[in-house]
């Protein structure tokens, strides 16, 4: 008999845990909004958490990346446009110096302003942006170009790499987001190397040869609509960007949602859970104590 009382009021005890811990744990969501504050509060989701956190880490990441990204690939864009200017600004010299007005001084005059817009255009290709030059490809903590006056291009050979930049976007698809200054400025295709284009201005202008000016001139033009095609692939490249970073937020959201729906609280449900491990505590306590009135002798008559 004293087994059998033992072993109810153990079962009581064990019941009387179970409604304690359904309180506690509605407390703890009340307390910190999240209905998963320890593993044994719902270990089913918990795989699912931790990789919705995972996940959400990447993209902000990514998103991170992104806008660093943007930054430099801004910058790549403006710096074509100035590289741009620079070389209609070289066309419009080339024009003046082809005159027949123009005598040898005049024209030595016209190739220094050629040689100061050379100048602009190596400084261009060597931009810089927190330490790295955007258009020198993976070697991009030295310049990629210095002006030597003494080569066909006006230029020393390329020092950058010749792997560009990418960058994945928050679905995992690499983006190229770069060129370099190789690809650019100094491309061996022809008419397409606008730093042979300009220097060869300035020696035939500094040589005061009226035919030279006239070929030169030609090679600007087309060089001209060579930067103009980089330029497109910079602009399309800030759309990809552009789109690349409103996908990475729509996902943070989605994300941060999904994680709120796991771990989540839902108060109004934990306030009900509380009441009610309340009233079943009280209930077992009252019923608990009817039973105790009772004694050995109540269950052997």
């Amino acid at each position: 008999m004293i087994s059998f009382l033992d072993a109810k009021h153990s079962a009581f005890l064990d019941d009387l845990n179970r409604i304690d811990d359904r309180a506690s744990r509605a407390q703890r969501a009340l307390s910190t909004g999240l209905r998963m504050n320890t593993i044994s509060d719902n270990p089913d989701q918990i795989g699912v958490l931790l990789q919705s956190r995972a996940e959400l880490a990447s993209t902000e990441q990514t998103k991170a990346n992104l806008s660093r990204t943007k930054t430099e690939v801004d910058a790549a864009e403006n710096s074509l446009e100035n590289a741009i200017k620079a070389v209609e600004r070289v066309r419009v010299l080339g024009a003046q110096g082809v005159t027949g007005t123009q005598n040898a001084n005049s024209r030595a005059t016209i190739a220094g302003e050629v040689e100061s817009l050379f100048g602009q255009l190596v400084n261009i290709a060597n931009t810089a942006i927190d330490g790295r030059h955007i258009f020198a490809g993976s070697a991009d903590q030295v310049p990629p170009y210095s002006v030597d006056l003494t080569t066909a291009s006006g230029a020393t050979p390329y020092a950058g790499g010749n792997a560009t930049r990418q960058i994945r976007d928050s679905s995992g698809v690499r983006l190229s987001v770069a060129r370099t200054a190789l690809e650019i400025f100094d491309n061996p295709a022809t008419g397409r190397n606008v730093f042979t284009a300009v220097n060869s201005l300035r020696t035939a202008l500094l040589a005061n040869d009226e035919a030279a000016i006239q070929t030169a001139i030609a090679g600007i033009g087309t060089s001209l609509d060579h930067l103009n095609e980089q330029l497109a692939y910079y602009g399309s490249t800030q759309n990809q960007i552009a789109g690349a970073t409103t996908a990475a937020g729509k996902k943070i959201i989605s994300l941060q949602a999904q994680i709120a729906d796991t771990e989540g609280a839902d108060l109004a449900e934990s306030i009900l859970e509380l009441q009610t491990a309340s009233t079943h505590r009280q209930a077992a306590l009252q019923a608990q104590a009817q039973e105790d009135r009772r004694t050995v002798f109540d269950f052997i008559r």
